[in-house]
């Protein structure tokens, strides 16, 4: 009996580590196999969703399949010397049956980084365990307006970087250069001009909407917000400087400033002679025809200091009146038609809107308390209706009335509010600008799409 027992003891052993060997097979199979062929084909990524910004922890992991946690050990996580390490951390991955890695760096640098391989122990071999490489950039939150002048060949130029004092791009003479204005990290243009460079023709050939004053969306990017585009046709052979550019921009912080572009050199050579004839005949027709249906407008438009104190006075009428209107207006529109001066397509703002919404308002409260006493809830919800309204058209009357303007009596746009800087252009006497900002002596005004300083006794106030 007892050896029958034995024998009975001794086969279900046997059973028991057929099972075993049977079950753990495939599993040391599978080990042998990853240390000899899959560890090289694993690569350590950043981890998708983050932004790679500079000074940022950035995330990066792998996973080592068919692997327990307690199989792998660190090794080494050293980088180069701008590249710090943080923390690391290794966990079950009961998904792949494996280990995942989880390690953080900090790149000082913004540039595009294949970092050291991570060296581990896996089941007591040594092994190397590559990173994918990545771009790491600046964070745009942290970035201060500039501008990126964008040449036509691709070439860039940043305002917050320096130039070679050596000419930038070579241009044969008659050729047109095309470049675009950009800005970077900004979501609020304030004020935009530029210089006129001699012995050539510059034009702005185009400018985009954020020209306007206006918010943009409180988006962080690296993305380039043009603002207008540029043709430089040179007319002499020689060495000339690009025009100043001046461009005064809101950042993501919200604090204001004013941008300037290095000093970019651009080389003119002689062109063929028989392109540049054909260029300069129709550069110089051209120009001298606008130059002629400019002069045939505007040479009997001339009007003494006097006379736009009566328009300014007449505008003043027409901004405040309100029984009398239309009386204003007309008297205004018969003195502009009598001098040869184009009506405005934008007129001043009118304050007997502002009147009317008063009375709207005024009117609404009492119907409101006349339907509340007798209890008529239609007529109740009606004339709320019109209450709400009127207090809408009220403060947008508010808003629009603060607008200022003036008579231009003759005056010349300067670049910056100093005496002795070069005036960029001339407002004829009789214009009516829009006045955006002021100072004890100096005016920004805005004409059409273009703007810039004026002295305030060549402005006649509309009040």
């Amino acid at each position: 009996m007892e050896k029958q027992r034995n024998k009975r003891l001794i086969k279900s052993c046997r059973r028991f580590l057929i099972i075993l060997l049977a079950l753990f097979s495939p599993i040391l199979a599978s080990a042998q196999n990853l240390s000899l062929n899959q560890i090289k084909a694993l690569r350590i990524t950043a981890e998708e969703g983050q932004n790679l910004y500079t000074k940022t922890d950035l995330k990066f992991t792998v996973t080592i399949p068919n692997v327990h946690s307690s199989q792998v050990q660190i090794l080494s996580t050293e980088q180069k010397s701008d590249i710090n390490f943080r923390t690391i951390r290794k966990s079950e991955n009961y998904g792949e049956n494996g280990t995942t890695i989880e390690i953080w760096y900090n790149f000082e640098k913004k540039g595009t980084y294949t970092l050291t391989p991570l060296s581990v122990l896996i089941q007591n071999r040594k092994r190397n365990i590559s990173f994918e490489t990545i771009t790491v950039t600046d964070d745009p939150a942290t970035m201060l307006p500039r501008i990126v002048i964008v040449f036509e060949d691709g070439t860039e130029v940043y305002s917050d970087e320096t130039v070679n004092a050596s000419p930038l791009l070579k241009i044969k003479t008659g050729k047109k250069l095309k470049f675009t204005i950009n800005l970077q990290y900004a979501n609020q243009l304030m004020q935009f001009n530029w210089d006129i460079p001699k012995d050539s023709i510059f034009t702005c050939s185009k400018e985009f909407d954020f020209t306007e004053i206006r918010q943009r969306e409180r988006v962080y990017s690296h993305n380039l917000i043009p603002v207008a585009e540029f043709e430089w046709t040179g007319l002499v052979p020689g060495t000339q400087k690009l025009p100043a550019f001046r461009l005064n921009a809101t950042g993501y912080n919200g604090y204001r400033s004013e941008l300037l572009l290095p000093e970019i050199l651009i080389e003119f050579t002689q062109g063929n002679d028989d392109e540049l004839t054909v260029d300069e005949s129709d550069i110089f027709s051209a120009a001298f025809y606008q130059e002629v249906s400019s002069t045939e407008n505007e040479k009997n438009i001339i009007l003494t200091k006097q006379d736009c104190k009566t328009l300014t006075d007449l505008y003043t009428r027409e901004h405040n009146e309100f029984l009398m209107y239309r009386t204003a207006r007309k008297a205004r529109i018969d003195f502009e038609a009598e001098h040869g001066l184009v009506s405005s397509v934008n007129p001043i703002f009118p304050t007997v809107l502002l009147y009317i919404s008063l009375i709207v308002i005024i009117t609404s409260c009492i119907c409101i308390i006349i339907a509340a006493r007798k209890k008529h809830k239609i007529r109740m919800l009606l004339f709320t209706t019109i209450l709400l309204i009127g207090t809408a058209l009220l403060i947008y009357c508010t808003v629009r009335r603060h607008e200022r303007y003036g008579i231009s009596c003759g005056c010349k746009i300067y670049s910056i509010p100093q005496e002795n800087a070069e005036a960029v252009s001339e407002v004829g006497s009789g214009i009516r600008v829009k006045i955006l900002e002021s100072t004890e002596k100096w005016l920004y005004i805005e004409v059409g799409e273009s703007g810039g300083w004026c002295n305030l006794d060549e402005i006649c106030i509309i009040r």
